[in-house]
């Protein structure tokens, strides 16, 4: 039977850092998300001693469009998150990832590597991650199965 990998790099999905200022309407990332069919977008730092934010879905919704705020007028630094809740160790194992976002109470973290952005897990990440280790756990152990 093989080891069935559940670390943080097994679950990253989104290698790309899709970003936008803290200076943009949230319009504009409204536009970004809808565009690039993504759910949180990166604040980048002002300088290195400055921390980075997130901006999401959630924040938009719960900041915005809930309160009746005109998403033109309204600036992303206003509603994101920051800090941005991150992980550093592609070798965690999920359910440490699990517990980190249960414990910030964030559905989204950030993950970097070696000081670089390498990319989002959410909480759908995490789940996806169970079914799949489950699924490759049956094809181990189940006869059912057969593979080409």
């Amino acid at each position: 039977m093989t080891e069935i990998d559940q670390t943080l790099r097994s679950i990253v999905k989104t290698f790309k850092m899709p970003s936008i200022k803290a200076t943009a309407s949230v319009s504009e990332a409204i536009i970004e998300m809808v565009k690039n069919d993504i759910y949180a977008l990166l604040v980048p730092r002002k300088d290195k001693n400055d921390a980075y934010g997130i901006v999401t879905k959630k924040d938009i919704i719960r900041k915005v469009v809930a309160q009746g705020k005109d998403p033109g007028k309204v600036k992303v630094g206003e509603v994101m998150s920051k800090p941005l809740i991150l992980l550093t160790n592609l070798n965690l194992d999920i359910r440490w990832v699990a517990k980190a976002m249960t414990s910030s109470e964030v559905s989204v973290i950030a993950v970097f590597n070696s000081g670089d952005f390498y990319g989002f897990v959410t909480d759908n990440c995490v789940i996806e991650g169970v079914y799949h280790a489950s699924q490759r756990r049956r094809l181990d152990t189940d006869s059912e199965y057969v593979s080409c």
